[in-house]
């Protein structure tokens, strides 16, 4: 191997690479600083009615007691038309 003399080239070639990197981190954080997250207005009252939902309770217990009293009566009947056209409508 063959070493001249010339150290200097040899360090300043080390000099400007750490300059270099110096300043794109610089910069790297400047872009950083600039990052923010906007949400959309859609995504805010999908947000709201989300914790709404959270808020009230899972079931109806008037409700499911009533049907349940219907059902141990005997006295619940279902309209099979009504359901029916209901999943139609909904599905198409």
């Amino acid at each position: 191997m063959l070493i001249n003399n010339n150290i200097q080239a040899v360090t300043g070639a080390y000099n400007v690479s750490s300059t270099g990197g110096a300043r794109r981190s610089g910069a790297a954080e400047r872009a950083h600083k600039a990052d923010e997250v906007v949400f959309s207005s859609e995504a805010q009252t999908f947000s709201n009615m989300l914790q709404k939902l959270r808020g009230m309770d899972e079931s109806r217990a008037e409700k499911v007691e009533t049907l349940r009293q219907h059902i141990a009566d005997g006295t619940y009947e279902v309209d099979s038309k009504s359901i029916a056209d209901r999943l139609l409508d909904t599905r198409f």
